[in-house]
């Protein structure tokens, strides 16, 4: 095992994951106490866990560009373009697959845009990827004219991937089991076993680390930046495909605050906005652990409001907590 991966074996075991796991296991304690018929029922669980299931994708992509001290705030609006693009193809008849590559097509060139700016013309990724989250939700919004974009030509196994459930049978008791969200954690899994033992993806962290020092040890930086973008860009895709099976519709409103979600679960889970670390199983606790505030505050009528201040006090305690472990160590 490689230094790298033994940091991340021991911050797993002392620190951030572990203090996380337990944040969620408190969360889900209260809820099941104050409001134990509604939120223990299978019904809620199912919501929450399939809400979760777009926001994983997008925290998965802000983790990527993260750990290469980038950041993107255009992923909302960015998986709004791909929606709005695949339905409008599919409702003048194009078939799905087609149409499908071509949202592809559409979130990788707003990546590759992204990751040319910073990484060829020096931009700050802040401002290339605020730029972009304009563009992109302005396109959608003119392409739709703010209006749904249905595709009732599609066929109709598109329009039913998004909703399908596996029912596992309890005793007397069918339980629904979302397909979409299994197959988002198979490949969140198997991007966090390659993230760590597929040098091309391993290298994300040392150009995050220090990107001088990679340069010396002959690695692309550039290459490397573009990348990552590229790779966020393709999450957001996925995100997009499964949100516009799953409502049947394009809507240039999708992902609107998606970026501020994905921004704190992703430094909640252990990236650094100083690059070098990230953790995909912190990540994937972050998400969780906003998605049961957010029904907690369903569930006890909280004001809404609160909820969305709620994330931006979990995204600057994230920060503050990350500044603090970078002045301890050194880093």
């Amino acid at each position: 095992m490689n230094s790298s991966e033994t940091s991340m074996v021991h911050r797993f075991v002392s620190t951030r994951e572990a203090l996380l796991l337990l944040i969620n296991v408190a969360i889900f304690a209260f809820l099941a106490i104050m409001r134990p018929e509604a939120f223990a029922s299978w019904t809620n669980l199912k919501a929450v866990l399939s809400l979760m299931t777009y926001d994983l994708l997008l925290a998965m992509a802000m983790t990527v560009v993260l750990i290469v001290r980038g950041i993107d705030l255009s992923v909302g609006s960015v998986l709004a373009l791909t929606s709005v693009t695949m339905a409008l193809l599919m409702r003048d008849g194009v078939p799905v697959i087609p149409a499908v590559f071509a949202g592809l097509a559409v979130a990788l060139a707003c990546g590759l845009i992204n990751g040319l700016l910073i990484a060829k013309a020096g931009i700050l990724p802040f401002l290339v990827t605020l730029g972009m989250m304009s563009v992109a939700r302005g396109l959608a919004t003119v392409l739709t004219t703010g209006q749904y974009i249905s595709f009732p030509r599609a066929e109709r196994w598109f329009t039913q991937f998004g909703r399908f459930e596996f029912r596992l049978q309890i005793g007397d008791s069918f339980y629904g089991i979302p397909l979409p969200l299994l197959i988002v954690l198979a490949v969140i899994l198997l991007f966090g076993l390659l993230l760590n033992n597929l040098p091309l993806l391993s290298r994300l962290f040392y150009v995050g680390e220090s990107p001088e020092a990679a340069k010396l040890s002959g690695i692309r930086v550039d290459r490397h930046l573009i990348a990552s973008y590229l790779i966020a860009a393709a999450f957001v895709w996925f995100a997009a495909v499964l949100m516009t099976s799953a409502t049947r519709i394009g809507y240039a409103n999708y992902g609107i605050g998606a970026e501020l979600r994905a921004l704190a679960a992703a430094i909640v889970g252990g990236a650094s906005i100083s690059g070098g670390s990230g953790s995909i199983v912190g990540t994937f606790l972050g998400v969780l652990m906003l998605a049961l505030i957010g029904n907690g505050f369903i569930l006890m009528n909280g004001n809404p409001n609160w909820q969305q201040a709620t994330v931006g006090i979990v995204l600057i305690a994230a920060v503050a907590f990350d500044a603090v472990r970078r002045y301890r160590t050194g880093w």
